[in-house]
This record gives C-alpha cells, sequence and structure tokens, in this order.
C-alpha cells in the first residue's frame, strides 16, 4: 500500500473545504431555524433536514474548495471527519449539551459519504475557466 503525502496546497484544499462547508451549513441551519420557527414543523423533520443540509454542505464545500487534481478520496474522508467533527463541536457549544446521542453516528458516516463522493468528483471533473 502507497503512503499519501500531503503537500501544502492540499492541506490548503482541505482547510478551505471544511471552512467553507461550516459557514454554509451554519447559514442553512439558520435559515432552517427561521423556517421552522413560522411553520410550526413537527420534530420529527428537524434531523433528516439537518442531516441533509450536512451532506449538502460538505458536498459543495468539497466541490468549491477542492482545486487541485489530486488525492481526491483522501481529501473527501478528511473534509467530511474534520467536518462532523467540528460541527459537533459548534453546534454542541451553541445548544450547551455535548451529550453522545445515536445520531452523532449517522452525522459522520453521511459527512464521510458526501466527502468521498464529493471529493472523487471534484479532483475528476475539469472546470471551465471563464
Amino acid at each position: 500500500m502507497e503512503k499519501v503525502k500531503f503537500n501544502k496546497y492540499d492541506a490548503l484544499d482541505i482547510v478551505r473545504s471544511a471552512l467553507f462547508s461550516i459557514i454554509l451549513s451554519i447559514l442553512l441551519v439558520m435559515a432552517f431555524a427561521i423556517i421552522a420557527k413560522f411553520a410550526n414543523l413537527s420534530s420529527s423533520v428537524i434531523e433528516p433536514v439537518n442531516i441533509a443540509i450536512k451532506i449538502l454542505s460538505v458536498a459543495l464545500g468539497c466541490l468549491i474548495g477542492i482545486r487541485h487534481d489530486t488525492k481526491g478520496l483522501v481529501k473527501g474522508i478528511v473534509v467530511g471527519l474534520v467536518y462532523a467533527g467540528l460541527t459537533y463541536l459548534i453546534f454542541s457549544a451553541v445548544g450547551g449539551d455535548f451529550s453522545q446521542n445515536p445520531m452523532s453516528v449517522y452525522d459522520i458516516l453521511a459527512c464521510l459519504a458526501a466527502g468521498i463522493l464529493s471529493g472523487i468528483l471534484a479532483v475528476n471533473v475539469k472546470r471551465k475557466k471563464i
């Protein structure tokens, strides 16, 4: 098995993707919270929408943040895991509850899957230059 070596551009791709994903996620969660407050949504809708927001955020973060066309699978894995960890810390700190719940495992798996797929897609899709 070949060892994967990262250079500064790979690290920059990961940081850029994770930060974009986190910012997008915070904005989408805030928008959804406003909608949920005025639409009187049931509590059973909140968790699936939050997971969809996380998947969308990681996917868009990888597609926009990964600019160098190497190691898409590894970058996607790292972005998904970094995003899952940081959003857990951020949203737990905001909510004041760091308890572990079963949905955390699904969050990690969903972020990991989204990171893998979008990381591979990001390095293999040629971007059109404007």
